[in-house]
């Protein structure tokens, strides 16, 4: 045998080496699949849901106060003079130091430009200081903003409504979830004429509440003589949603 034919014996020894290879490579994992789907098995998923709705324990307000002026010194005195003045009012209407925040404060020069609009100069300056304040007297909403405004805020916004301690509702939310989710694969499964064995999977959503659409309306009174808004702080919802699978028998 020339050494021709004896290479190409080896060539086709080696191709027919691994042929067998991945053929016993393929038929291992076909095993492990069809052990995995034996296990798993047919499963179904079912959704429920719930929500709850709560009255707002807190309100949450932005209380800014901006000032300008030529001269950075004048206006910053006279941002902080405003600011404390605020700060002794909020604490006079038994706001504690604890719901009381200062959330920003900001120097920024401000420049004008010339009437040949290409060159400008320094005009003044603005400083901004932003208080984030809780109210939990919510009958006193009305009044912490028309005394803040009185005191010197030029910028009362981001009024929001929230619960300040919603774990319990949590946690009842997510149980009406899970209830409603086992009556949905009780029905569905009576209506298939189906078994459900146990649960091998459950997926949760996360709750949310919404505290920026919580119904609070903001609206000057009728009375001439006053400017104090009135505030309905409405209702907050935190919903749940819950996915079961369940094998089916």
């Amino acid at each position: 045998m020339d050494k021709e034919n004896i290479l190409n014996n080896k060539v086709f020894k080696n191709l027919i080496n691994v042929f067998v290879g991945v053929l016993i490579i393929f038929f291992v994992f076909s095993i492990i699949n069809l052990t995995e789907k034996e296990k798993t098995g047919e499963t179904i998923s079912i959704t429920g849901y719930a929500e709850v709705s709560a009255k707002p324990d807190v309100a949450q307000i932005t209380i800014s106060v901006l000032s300008e002026n030529r001269d950075l010194g004048v206006a910053t005195e006279d941002n902080n003079t405003k600011t404390n003045a605020i700060v002794s009012f909020l604490k006079e209407n038994g706001i504690e130091d604890k719901d009381i925040k200062t959330s920003t404060y900001n120097i920024n020069p401000r420049y004008e430009y010339y009437s040949d609009y290409r060159n400008r100069y320094l005009a003044g300056y603005e400083v901004t200081q932003s208080l984030v304040v809780k109210i939990r007297n919510l009958d006193s909403v009305g009044e912490i903003i028309a005394g803040s405004s009185e005191r010197g805020s030029n910028d009362i916004s981001s009024l929001s409504f929230i619960i300040d301690d919603d774990e319990a509702l949590k946690a009842q939310v997510k149980k009406q979830a899970i209830d409603d989710a086992k009556l949905k694969a009780s029905e569905l499964a009576k209506d298939l004429g189906i078994s459900l064995s146990e649960i091998v999977g459950f997926y949760e959503n996360n709750y949310y509440s919404a505290p920026q659409i919580s119904y609070a309306k903001v609206a000057m009174t009728e009375s001439l003589d006053s400017s104090t808004p009135s505030i309905e702080a409405g209702e907050n919802t935190i919903t749940a949603s819950i996915t079961i699978t369940y094998k089916i028998k």
